[in-house]
């Protein structure tokens, strides 16, 4: 069982991870937008519009996680570029079958 101040950090280590994904979400989402804006595709745009930041259904919490000292970046602005390819965009935007 644990201790009350065990289950605040369990409760504050929730939060951070749920802030980084929101994080994430929106710095991506952003980007896509301001290109989807910039191609003037109102379609995606529309779509965009009625998306979620808090969504996280395309992220694995369930797995083996690695912390190191190593300082791995992150490329959004590559993330970005693949929905630049109407394929890959028009991909995204199908349902998702869930993976048991």
């Amino acid at each position: 069982m644990q201790t009350e101040a065990g289950q605040q950090v369990w409760n504050e280590c929730s939060r951070l991870i749920t802030n980084a994904i929101i994080y994430y979400n929106t710095a991506l989402l952003s980007r896509v937008y301001e290109q989807k804006q910039a191609a003037q595709d109102q379609a995606a745009i529309n779509a965009i519009q009625g998306m979620s930041p808090v969504a996280w259904q395309h992220i694995n919490l369930i797995g083996q996680f690695e912390f190191s000292a190593a300082d791995p970046q992150v490329d959004i602005e590559a993330l970005v570029e693949r929905y630049a390819d109407p394929d890959c965009w028009n991909k995204s935007l199908q349902p998702q079958t869930e993976v048991i």
